[in-house]
């Protein structure tokens, strides 16, 4: 492996941990308790946290890392919308 390889492949393993940390520490789980309201207010302060990322991370790393804050129902209904947008519905 070059240095350059070594160095872009621990930079990539920092920067990933990096992200980890900083949304799992300031972004609330996502539960199914949460109504409507809740919901918005979570989705907005959500936004504001991981806007400033979009520089320094792709769109793919932040959505699956927020995804993590789902939790029971929250988390089935995720993966019940991701199968149908697979199949095209």
């Amino acid at each position: 492996m070059s240095t350059y390889s070594t160095y872009s492949h621990r930079f990539h393993r920092h920067s990933s941990n990096e992200l980890l940390h900083t949304i799992h520490s300031d972004i609330p789980f996502f539960r199914e308790d949460i109504g409507p309201i809740s919901f918005r207010d979570w989705m907005w302060d959500t936004e504001k946290l991981v806007q400033p990322l979009f520089r320094k991370y792709s769109q793919s790393d932040i959505l699956r890392h927020v995804i993590s804050r789902f939790v029971g129902r929250a988390c089935e209904w995720w993966h019940q919308r991701q199968s149908r947008v697979e199949k095209g519905r």
